[in-house]
């Protein structure tokens, strides 16, 4: 059998990181998340900081020397002032994810990973959202978060933009488009047993074809 990935793009508190959790158990492949970014940084050499830093704060930083940062594929070397640039750090993350593809069937969240693994040349991919109503999200951040109602909706505010720049500004792409997902589940209706049920179901046929 080909391997199957799974990538899982989510909205906060929609669950979509306990869904990718659950399912790798129950399918007894391997889930990577900041694994991603420790394993960017044994290959390239660069500190895991910075690679923390290009995924929390660098989607609302403008692109270098007025670049468009989109990800084209093409390592930055080490000789280079722009090594450890924001696009050099997302560009060996990108690497990282395409290896494991090609080595395992594996869980993969957020990271842009169903645009990295693009439809044209990986068939081998299920790519889901998962997203929910804002009640929900609610509901659930405060079981995670310490905060108030209000520090609560201006986090989630502040998450959903951060993602969606991060992928308009490395990718080119809406995160929320449909087009470039195979499953676009909502945890609000489904539950997180429907959802992961729709995705073992579309994981199992994949793997048979």
């Amino acid at each position: 059998m080909e391997n199957v990935v799974i990538t899982i793009a989510r909205e906060y508190g929609s669950g979509g990181r306990t869904i990718g959790g659950m399912l790798s158990k129950k399918l007894g492949i391997h889930y990577y998340d900041k694994d991603i970014i420790r394993l960017a940084s044994e290959d390239s050499g660069i500190h895991e900081r910075l690679f923390g830093r290009v995924d929390e704060y660098s989607s609302v930083r403008p692109p270098i020397f007025g670049k468009s940062g989109v990800y084209t594929g093409e390592l930055i070397p080490p000789q280079s002032k722009d090594f450890t640039s924001d696009e050099n750090l997302f560009t060996y993350q990108a690497k990282t994810i395409k290896e494991l593809a090609a080595k395992e069937s594996c869980v993969i969240i957020g990271r842009c990973g169903n645009f990295i693994l693009d439809k044209d040349h990986y068939p081998n991919v299920l790519r889901v959202f998962v997203h929910a109503s804002w009640e929900f999200r609610m509901q659930e951040s405060a079981k995670k978060l310490s905060k108030t109602t209000r520090e609560i909706e201006k986090f989630l505010e502040k998450d959903d933009k951060r993602k969606k720049e991060y992928c308009k500004r490395f990718t080119g792409h809406d995160w929320t488009d449909p087009s470039f997902y195979d499953l676009y589940l909502d945890t609000g209706v489904l539950g997180y047993e429907g959802c992961i049920a729709e995705i073992e179901k579309a994981y199992h046929e994949l793997a048979a074809k």
